[in-house]
């Protein structure tokens, strides 16, 4: 961690439905405000009088969105956990007494060591998201749906479900036109997708989930993007586990998405079939050459974004 960082004062703040609960690093006091506009108001004068510049929360089923896009408004870095992150690390610290202040404790001390900070929310993304959320459970409930319905004889309840599918199938495409919809009304968001769209196997929706869900793309340093997606390896040499790598952690969300791209760019792009092709004669399992291609995409997302150039394809 950088002198910049180190003298940085940090707050951690457990979100809950209704109330807030804040603690600065390295000292006893805490505070506690409604989660509402408010309360939000009362917490960035509580902050901003102990010098608070750097704000640590836990991703909380959306309920963190409004207090971070008033901290950030008001000029402060957010950070953005996801729960495993805070729980791993309670694990680490040996942490086991749990309560919202001490939560709020935690939260401020992994922020600490968090080296990057995300990127500020855009207003635009975070309604996106929503939507593509949306999508995206829409389509998981039609393919439990279209399981169920394999199993089903009675023709009453197939003509029952097939109706609900078709239904989620309409909602669905709906979803689709008006996530691509609001996205190329921005210019420079369409931009983005644009040049994401050049890439073998992204898709209109693939590129709007990497748009949407992943900001920072163009901003990263080699190896940072298969990080943040939770696509990059990291050895295990430990035991069993000796000489292999695992992936783990990162963005489930936008990896899903990128996961289907990788499948297509496999079989239909030259360069990245041979690349693949590749690993699988040397002994790889078919997934993880998958997850191979996941990163060289992100990666290549990120190249192309950063240079404000299209990919070019090789024959």
């Amino acid at each position: 961690m950088d002198r910049n960082k180190s003298s940085t004062t940090i707050a951690g703040i457990d979100v809950g439905k209704r109330q807030l609960d804040a603690a600065v690093l390295g000292r006893a006091e805490q505070h506690r405000v409604a989660n509402d506009a408010a309360g939000w108001e009362g917490l960035i004068a509580w902050l901003a009088e102990r010098g608070v510049r750097r704000v640590g929360l836990e991703a909380t089923a959306g309920y963190e969105r409004g207090v971070r896009a008033r901290l950030e408004a008001a000029g402060l870095e957010v950070v953005v956990h996801q729960p495993l992150e805070v729980k791993l690390f309670a694990r680490l610290k040996r942490r086991r007494a749990k309560t919202d202040r001490l939560d709020a404790a935690l939260i401020a001390a992994a922020t600490a060591q968090v080296d990057t900070v995300r990127a500020a929310q855009d207003p635009r993304l975070a309604h996106l998201a929503e939507r593509l959320t949306a999508y995206e459970q829409i389509s998981d409930q039609a393919a439990q749906l279209k399981t169920f319905m394999e199993h089903v004889t009675l023709p009453d309840l197939a003509a029952s479900l097939g109706e609900q599918i078709q239904s989620l199938a309409r909602l669905k495409a709906r979803l689709a036109r008006e996530i691509l919809a609001a996205l190329k009304a921005w210019p420079d968001l369409l931009a983005r997708w644009t040049l994401l769209r050049s890439l073998p196997g992204v898709g209109p929706l693939v590129a709007a989930s990497l748009v949407i869900r992943m900001p920072e793309l163009g901003a990263l340093k080699r190896g940072q993007p298969a990080s943040l997606l939770g696509v990059a390896p990291f050895d295990r040499q430990s035991g069993q586990w000796k000489g292999q790598s695992f992936i783990g952690g990162g963005r489930s969300r936008p990896r899903r998405m990128l996961y289907l791209a990788a499948i297509a760019a496999k079989r239909f792009d030259a360069a990245f079939k041979i690349f693949a092709d590749r690993l699988l004669a040397a002994g790889k399992p078919p997934k993880v050459a998958i997850v191979a291609v996941m990163r060289k995409l992100v990666e290549a997302a990120n190249l192309v974004l950063k240079r404000q150039q299209p990919w070019v394809r090789h024959a």
